[in-house]
């Protein structure tokens, strides 16, 4: 009887096919041989075969079929697929049977092709066709159930096999473990791995690669390691997924004993290996040894140069991709996307527009650029050499723009200092993410725009986006900023709740917020609860003790630093001179000053010879401050000089002022405050004349004294005060607390300093302009608007003038409450009628 021969739908795309070339000279009559399959090498001469077979009526044989289904299946194809699948639904529907070898055969094509919910319908299908699967069956299942993370069609499966039996077969077994690693549930495949009589080096490397892939490297070096003892000799995936667990880890010590075991147990160096050497060397900081294994490895693969390269980007080393990139051109693989975006992130660091330029035309030309990193990166890549105008062409020309690319672009103009258009663009995107928002706000405490910052940061909240550890460094910048204590007590409570990690930079970020708003104790806790502390953590509690003017606890705390083997920094000596400054210990500061270079190796900068001055200055040690400076191995600049003309005004060295004001003047001759500081001090000497010279330069220049401001935060809200304005809506009230608080102060003695008014007034209106600085409308505004106690924080944005310094000891005495005052130098802590600075300021 003659064999029904398929339908052309089912063995080729052409209505009629064409008889096939002949395959063999002299093909055989009867079944042919596996051989005969074995020896098509394309999907063509399957196909061709395979229409012989129908043509001489032998397409009913179950293993010939088999094989051929076997082969369509070895194509690897999915169009192959098709043609196994047709071949095994059409033998199906002739003979009501099909061979458990098809069905393993097609589930372990779609498997390894990705059709993987086809396979999981293929074992459905062998259940209603009453097929029993085997041990062959279920690794190809547990395969397709892992790539599409079908986990409960998995539990099902491995339900399926331990009631068949199967459980105790190795295979089996080690299928069930990379299951379960691949959806997530590494537990579980612990507990199966465990479970076994019999491990071969495929079980115990399935479950190390689970681990790193859970992000759990700690439990995959141990497991290795454990492996190693029990005699499994580790193979190359092995290698690579322990070498992995090290990079994660970070741990440069334990990668360098894993790598060792790669030439004791002979396993051979491959690249994959070899990529996951350098990967793991520059993740782990050794670049020398990354760059060695790098160069040895003769078949370096595409992967390896874009491993190196994206590392050394990571690690700061701009110049060395492009030197890779050279080679690359000129003996290796093709550049592809991957490399390119190392070589644009490297042409930004560097500032190469030219090699950027060279390298966005070979996007161009290749077609890369419609790879989002890609055209992100080259925005970047503008932005940061200075090319505003491509890199927003780049982004208008964009058809599908994201939010990292609106991110790109925002980050760029900010990097370029034009705030006002990066907030323009960031309030019209279509779309918002958290790096969004951490651009923004950062950017505004980056141009003094704190309050701007606070209230972006209240809409982030109220959109519903969770800050994260960025976000907080930059909002807590502000609150220490503004001396907003309530708000940063508020940050700190929102950062404990939220359980956002506080490392280093945050909590270096929270002591100087706390500091800056007058809280030590609570800046000092924040410190004290620090798990790691770099230099920067002590230097920030250090200038705690700083803005105090505890020169003893600076001393203790940079003590302890040397003796936890943290190494001093320049920076650390600004904080510690400044200490000694604002403490008048000047023996103390001059032996520091010296054990920088002696002891620390560390040789003084200008900003050490600035503190230098300031101290010796304020102790009214003006002819060795002025010994000093000309005695410094740099020229001095105009703060150093600004130092000592303040110094000068404090100790009524007219003749020294005016010598270090011409200084001054020749390095900036707009510098507005030394013409002020001059000008205060010959009116301190009553000289007026000088005094209506100095003055008419500066209208001459159009130089405008800052005017002196307070601000204070009542229930939240900072409430800003500028010398002798009126304008604020609760002013009649707060006349009303200055008359009352000036009589009272009267009664106690108190008798307005009016050398304090620089100007040639008569002394009623001196008195009634002195009534008027920012800081005691500040300190009155408090009084009538805090609960009785409860302190009084003022932020001034210049120095405290005497009189002030003297109202408020007296307030403090007679309204016994406790005041806070935040000049532009220091803090000043008002109790009981003294003051923390015990007058020295």
């Amino acid at each position: 009887m003659a064999a029904k021969a398929l339908p052309p739908s089912s063995v080729g795309t052409s209505p009629a096919i064409q008889p096939p070339k002949p395959i063999a000279t002299d093909l055989p009559s009867s079944p042919p041989s596996l051989k005969l399959i074995e020896s098509c090498h394309s999907l063509t001469e399957l196909k061709q075969l395979h229409c012989h077979f129908i043509k001489n009526g032998l397409s009913h044989s179950a293993s010939q079929l088999n094989n051929l289904i076997a082969a369509y299946v070895d194509v690897g194809t999915h169009h192959s697929l098709d043609y196994a699948r047709k071949s095994f639904d059409y033998f199906y529907e002739e003979t009501a049977a099909v061979s458990l070898f098809a069905c393993n055969s097609l589930l372990r094509g779609y498997a390894s092709t990705g059709l993987c919910d086809q396979a999981i319908l293929l074992y459905i299908h062998m259940a209603e066709m009453g097929v029993l699967p085997d041990k062959f069956t279920f690794p190809s299942l547990l395969s397709a159930c892992s790539k599409v993370m079908a986990f409960a069609e998995g539990l099902q499966v491995h339900g399926a096999l331990l009631k068949m039996g199967f459980e105790g077969n190795i295979f089996v077994r080690n299928s069930l473990i990379h299951f379960y690693a691949e959806c997530g549930r590494v537990d579980l495949g612990r507990k199966v791995f465990d479970g076994m009589l019999e491990r071969n080096v495929v079980s115990w490397t399935s479950l190390i690669n689970g681990y790193v892939g859970r992000d759990l490297p700690k439990e995959a070096v141990s497991l290795f390691f454990e492996m190693v003892d029990t005699g499994i000799q580790p193979n190359p995936v092995t290698m690579v997924c322990v070498i992995s667990a090290c990079a994660k880890l970070k741990d440069l010590e334990l990668g360098k004993k894993v790598s060792s075991y790669i030439g004791k147990l002979g396993v051979k160096l491959n690249a994959v290996m070899g990529n996951a050497l350098v990967d793991m060397y520059m993740k782990c900081g050794d670049i020398d040894n990354a760059s060695r294994i790098f160069y040895e490895c003769v078949d370096r693969n595409l992967v390896m140069y874009n491993t190196i390269m994206s590392n050394y980007v990571q690690h700061g080393l701009p110049g060395e991709v492009l030197v890779v990139l050279r080679e690359m051109l000129q003996q290796g693989p093709r550049p592809d996307k991957v490399t390119m975006l190392s070589t644009i992130a490297a042409c930004a660091q560097l500032g190469d527009l030219f090699v950027g330029k060279s390298s966005h035309a070979y996007v161009l030309r290749n077609g890369l650029e419609g790879w989002e990193n890609i055209s992100n990166a080259i925005i970047d890549m503008y932005m940061k050499c200075g090319e505003r105008e491509s890199g927003c062409k780049v982004f208008e020309q964009m058809p599908n723009k994201t939010v990292v690319t609106w991110n790109s672009l925002i980050a760029g103009l900010v990097r370029d200092g034009d705030v006002e258009l990066a907030w323009k663009i960031f309030d019209e995107m279509p779309e918002s993410d958290l790096v969004s928002w951490n651009t923004m706000i950062g950017a505004l405490v980056q141009v003094s725009m704190f309050q701007e910052a606070i209230e972006l940061f209240r809409e982030m909240q109220n959109q519903g986006i969770e800050a994260d550890r960025v976000t907080m460094v930059a909002v807590a910048s502000a609150c220490g900023y503004l001396g907003a204590l309530d708000l940063a007590k508020w940050v700190y409570t929102y950062i404990e709740r939220n359980d956002i990690q506080i490392d280093k930079q945050l909590g270096t970020a929270l002591v100087d917020m706390f500091s800056r708003c007058g809280d030590p104790q609570s800046a000092l806790r924040v410190f004290t609860k620090m798990d790691k502390r770099d230099v920067s953590a002590w230097t920030a509690a250090i200038g705690v003790m700083a803005m105090e003017g505890n020169t003893k606890g600076a001393i203790e705390l940079f003590n302890e630093m040397l003796n936890q083997g943290v190494r001093p920094d320049d920076v650390v000596f600004v904080a510690l001179l400044t200490a000694c400054s604002h403490g008048g210990s000047v023996d103390q500061g001059r032996q520091l000053f010296r054990s920088m270079k002696t002891t620390h190796g560390i040789s003084p900068q200008i900003v050490h010879y600035g503190c230098m001055v300031d101290l010796l200055g304020r102790a009214g040690l003006l002819e060795e401050a002025l010994d000093l400076i000309q005695c410094m191995p740099m020229e001095p600049n105009d703060v150093i000089w600004g130092s000592l003309v303040a110094a000068c005004r404090k100790h009524n060295n007219v003749e020294m002022a005016q010598y270090a004001a011409e200084k001054i003047t020749q390095l900036d001759p707009e510098k507005v405050g030394i013409h002020v500081l001059l000008s205060n001090i010959y009116a301190s000497a009553g000289k007026w004349n000088e005094v209506a010279r100095v003055r008419l330069q500066m209208k001459e220049k159009g130089i405008q004294k800052v005017p002196g401001s307070s601000s204070i935060e009542v229930h939240g809200l900072i409430h800003e005060f500028t010398s002798g304005d009126e304008s604020h809506a609760e002013y009649t009230q707060i006349g009303l607390m200055l008359q009352e608080i000036n009589c009272r102060l009267s009664k106690a003695g108190y008798v307005p300093d009016t050398t304090n008014v620089l100007l040639d007034v008569d002394e009623q209106e001196k008195e009634h302009l002195l009534s008027r600085h920012s800081e005691k409308l500040a300190m009155a505004y408090g009084l009538i608007t805090t609960d009785q106690g409860a302190p009084i924080r003022v932020v001034k944005n210049l120095r405290m003038c005497s009189d002030c310094h003297s109202f408020a000891e007296l307030v403090s005495k007679l309204y016994s409450r406790k005041i806070i005052v935040r000049d532009n130098n220091r803090y000043h802590f008002f109790r009981d009628g003294f003051c923390s600075c015990r007058g020295y300021w």
